[in-house]
């Protein structure tokens, strides 16, 4: 094979020693994939990011000052960033929909205290305590509601006290405001001071939050860029449609760039269920906390960052008996076996409730169940199978487009003497055999000689200048389920 030479004069005839240097590839092991965190969600009024561009997000501060203390994105931000271990996290800032309305909700306070105490006040399931003197009357307390909860800037949601009425207003619009809870008292220890009454109108029940962004011209933005994983703060149909037909793009061998995306849940088991019946796509993967006053949109973004961060440090690993970081258990979340596996058959992921009031991952399931013809499948039920083929696809792009690949001419097998930019099938296949060792060697693949055995590359019949490589891949499947069977008998 002859040497070629990029720099050294092949005409040169004085005495000299030239050394030429070039970076090559000359491992066989993969192109490890950087991971990458998307955030869709809407801002507070009265800024002004650019709408429907990601932005690269460098701390929680550059969040608040984008998009505002309390937003909804600023939220999801800073969950992630605190702990997807510094996987980068870019925001997709989305206006609210022209025909958008926000969600609101009230504690209509009667009566005068009869005792010094502390009303405690949850929004979202943080407490807002708000201290009560004697002979403060149902005005002055909803007041004082009203200032604490304006004071807290990282609350979802902005108050108004109109004599003793406090109207809590999300600070955006859209049916996502919904999933935000206002309670009192959460806690036994705690109670309305002697004296007066407080009546709890949810939020989205006095105004219901409704139509969220339209999701598919930022969606449609992504461009070449990897977006390994998407916290979608958005459960309802329509944004999780653009969610999907966007994966479904993204998959495409042109563009080869697909990822997970992450929706939370906190209503009702069989509300669940329906929900569930409604979807059907490799790219949505819902997070129930059933019952949870952490809201969906939070849930999702504490799903995705701790997703993240593991799939960083082991590809391809599953995910359970992680806890979902700040997640508050849910009252409804204590499922049986039965009701799990209903779940994960319908295409649905579950959580569980720990004693000390934390929730950990159970099994990770996309919402994938059927066939585009109907018939049903299980190719795509666990949503660990995402970063698997991600790691492999980024691996065989980096692969082929490193030297000696990315100059080269095509020759046939057993072609002789060549150039040193010629490349033959069986190169071809010398190196997506190098990618399936390393991939067996992550636990991200299984069954090595077979999948060797069966590998094909050869020069395609009607394009001479194109070389198809066929890998029959075996992803390894995360272990589920162990069964043990134990006989016994008494001797006789």
């Amino acid at each position: 094979m002859a040497i070629t030479f990029n720099l050294v004069s092949p005409t040169a005839a004085a005495s000299a020693v030239f050394v030429e240097e070039e970076a090559v590839k000359r491992g066989t092991g993969s192109a490890v994939i950087p991971r990458k965190i998307l955030v869709p969600g809407q801002y507070n009024s009265g800024k002004s990011p650019t709408v429907n561009v990601a932005q690269r997000i460098l701390s929680v501060s550059d969040a608040w000052d984008r998009y505002g203390r309390g937003s909804m994105l600023a939220a999801m931000i800073e969950k992630i960033i605190d702990n997807s271990g510094g996987v980068p996290v870019y925001a997709l800032p989305l206006a609210d929909d022209g025909a958008a309305v926000a969600a609101t909700g009230t504690i209509a306070l009667t009566g005068n205290a009869t005792a010094a105490g502390t009303l405690s006040v949850y929004v979202g399931g943080v407490n807002v305590p708000v201290a009560v003197a004697v002979d403060d009357t149902a005005t002055e307390v909803g007041a004082a509601v009203a200032a604490a909860v304006n004071a807290n800037l990282d609350l979802p949601v902005t108050a108004a006290n109109v004599t003793g009425t406090v109207t809590f207003t999300v600070r955006w619009k859209g049916e996502a405001g919904n999933q935000i809870q206002l309670e009192i008292n959460r806690a036994d220890t705690e109670s309305t001071p002697a004296g007066l009454a407080a009546t709890v109108t949810d939020i989205g029940d006095v105004v219901a939050g409704a139509t969220d962004p339209v999701l598919t011209t930022a969606l449609g933005n992504l461009g070449d860029t990897w977006y390994t994983e998407i916290a979608s703060p958005y459960n309802a149909d329509t944004p999780l449609d653009a969610l999907e037909a966007a994966g479904a793009a993204r998959v495409d061998p042109g563009v080869k760039r697909p990822f997970a995306g992450f929706t939370g849940y906190t209503g009702t088991y069989a509300d669940y269920l329906t929900a569930l019946d409604s979807r059907n796509s490799e790219w949505t993967t819902f997070v129930p906390v059933h019952g949870s006053p952490t809201p969906a949109y939070m849930i999702s973004a504490a799903l995705t960052a701790i997703f993240a961060r593991y799939q960083q440090a082991t590809p391809g690993r599953p995910m359970k008996n992680l806890t979902l970081p700040s997640v508050i258990e849910g009252s409804t979340n204590d499922l049986s076996y039965t009701e799990r596996d209903a779940a994960v058959v319908a295409g649905g992921s579950h959580t569980y409730n720990q004693s000390d009031g934390t929730v950990t991952v159970g099994d990770l399931v996309t919402t994938r169940t059927t066939t585009a013809a109907g018939a049903a499948t299980t190719d795509w039920r666990f949503t660990i199978i995402i970063p698997n083929l991600q790691f492999k696809i980024y691996a065989l792009e980096q692969a082929f487009l490193s030297s000696p690949f990315d100059r080269a001419v095509v020759v046939a097998n057993g072609s002789g003497v060549v150039p040193s930019y010629a490349v033959t099938p069986n190169m071809v296949k010398a190196r997506g055999i190098g990618l399936v060792d390393d991939w067996v060697e992550r636990g991200l693949s299984t069954d090595r000689d077979n999948i060797v055995d069966a590998m094909t590359a050869e020069i395609n019949g009607s394009n001479a200048g194109r070389i198809d490589l066929l890998i029959p891949d075996v992803p390894s499947a995360g272990l589920r389920i162990l069964a043990a069977k134990l006989e016994w008998a008494f001797l006789v």
